[in-house]
């Protein structure tokens, strides 16, 4: 992946230009409350000279930690892309949609997917094994125990979130009725107990390798990075003596309740999926293993 590091600098660029754009008073009004990203527009704009200069630097283990590192951060900054995907699959549900901050936040998941390229092919250069494989270790035979305990604790997580909406009133909910919330209820339990099963589990080897790698490992990390971002966004509030919550239908108890929950959730989806791909993987083409 040779030409990673060229594209993760020209997008910094050209992403970091549009920035500046929206910095200097340029940026239209979004659908969803505050920014298109979770970060102001000058600090984003810093961020692209950082993504920047962390490749433009001499390849060391120490700065592809730190790519590494800048490419889980933008998937931070764009979690909002969770509510990008459901209210656009769901329009019924009621969750503002707005095209042009599902557009910028995409684009600055894209950053992410570069840097972590960059970050993969400058990991792999430092072991002259296989540049393609980075000198596989021994294969995984079975299913690891940490996999195991990543599904269990999804499916519990999701457990717990449903327990909070029993305990306040399964009606108590700021989605609209019909159809789109019967999907997402679906869904929801699809994502939260099927499917963490299904990547630990021999059943989950019948079906394609990527119909179930696609949705755990994007759901994992987009409910991850939205739910992290709200419970650290909650404890600073909480630091403050400040309400998490104004003006809402649900009591505060709840959200301390249900955010950890889709965070455990999301956390252990991501380990089970890792599980699943290494167990699933198939040797490498240029050394074998």
């Amino acid at each position: 992946m040779r030409w990673a590091p060229t594209a993760a600098i020209a997008w910094a660029a050209a992403y970091g230009v549009v920035r500046v754009w929206f910095a200097t008073g340029h940026a239209p009004d979004w659908e969803l409350p505050g920014n298109d990203l979770l970060i102001p527009y000058w600090v984003s704009v810093g961020a692209c000279v950082v993504s920047a200069a962390l490749v433009a630097l001499p390849v060391s283990r120490a700065t592809i930690a730190l790519t590494w590192a800048a490419a889980a951060g933008w998937v931070a900054v764009c979690a909002l892309a969770l509510l990008d995907v459901v209210g656009g699959l769901l329009p019924g549900l009621g969750i503002p949609f707005d095209p042009t901050g599902m557009l910028t936040r995409f684009a600055g998941l894209t950053g992410a997917g570069l840097l972590a390229a960059t970050a993969l092919a400058r990991q792999r250069g430092l072991d002259p094994t296989c540049l393609s494989c980075s000198g596989r270790r021994r294969p995984v035979t079975s299913t690891p125990r940490w996999a195991i305990a990543g599904a269990v604790a999804a499916v519990a997580g999701c457990l717990v979130r449903l327990g909070a909406q029993a305990a306040v009133g399964l009606d108590s909910t700021p989605y609209g009725a019909g159809l789109a919330m019967i999907l997402f209820e679906a869904g929801f339990l699809l994502t939260g107990v099927v499917l963490p099963i299904l990547l630990v589990t021999r059943l989950g080897r019948v079906f394609p390798r990527w119909m179930l790698l696609l949705p755990g490992g994007g759901l994992g990390a987009g409910i991850t990075a939205y739910f992290g971002v709200g419970l650290l966004q909650m404890t600073v509030s909480a630091l403050r003596r400040e309400p998490a919550f104004e003006g809402g239908e649900l009591p505060e108890a709840f959200f301390w309740v249900a955010v950890p929950a889709y965070l455990v959730w999301g956390a252990g989806l991501l380990a089970a999926t890792y599980g699943y791909h290494l167990r699933t993987r198939k040797p490498c083409r240029h050394c074998g293993r």
